[in-house]
């Protein structure tokens, strides 16, 4: 056994996997960009409305409430929760994830690309029995027919499916790592 460790023979990721890695990583990155720009845009529009445009408009007469996005602080809260379960699966690709460092020196570093690949597996194994009860969750949801209040009727479960997937996410692309330690994320401090 050389000094790399015991998994030194792993075979490096195929093209296509790490592409297609990759360009899920991206879809991510725009839909939690669309999602908090989204954000900011409606919390603005909505500030700016009832605290200068509504007052001035008064002023002279109008009633501007005509204007008021109803439901535009649920919709934030709805943006939100995509953004943050997308979120995980940038976290978990860039390795900015949150990871304890308890224990972190247990066995010796000869070993690390066994431990991660043990770690990989783990969390995996974690996030996979988060997604399905996430699942169950969102299909639940379903099921009641739940919608949404505030002046936004969507069925609440359109907005809930974010959970499953964001889980799903991350924990396919721990299995990846498993698989190919060489997409594993080298620099845990980059950030996008």
């Amino acid at each position: 056994m050389n000094e790399s460790g015991p998994m030194s023979e792993v075979s490096p990721a195929p093209p296509k996997v790490r592409n297609l890695l990759n360009a899920w990583h991206q879809v991510e990155v725009w839909v939690a960009v669309l999602a908090f720009s989204a954000i900011a845009l409606l919390l603005i529009y909505d500030v700016v409305l009832r605290e200068a445009i509504i007052p001035m408009l008064g002023l002279v007469g109008i009633d501007g409430r005509s204007l008021v996005l109803y439901g535009s602080q649920k919709i934030a809260v709805y943006l939100l929760i995509l953004g943050a379960f997308a979120g995980i699966g940038i976290a978990t690709w860039t390795g900015a994830q949150l990871v304890p460092k308890v224990g972190e020196r247990i066995v010796p570093r000869a070993w690390d690309a066994s431990a991660n690949c043990v770690a990989d597996l783990f969390t995996f194994a974690f996030l996979s029995a988060v997604t399905l009860i996430a699942t169950m969750y969102v299909y639940d949801t379903f099921l009641s027919g739940q919608r949404g209040s505030s002046g936004v009727s969507i069925e609440v479960w359109k907005v809930q499916i974010a959970l499953p997937l964001g889980f799903a996410s991350a924990a396919v692309r721990y299995l990846a790592f498993a698989i190919w330690p060489d997409v594993r994320p080298e620099d845990g401090e980059t950030l996008e």
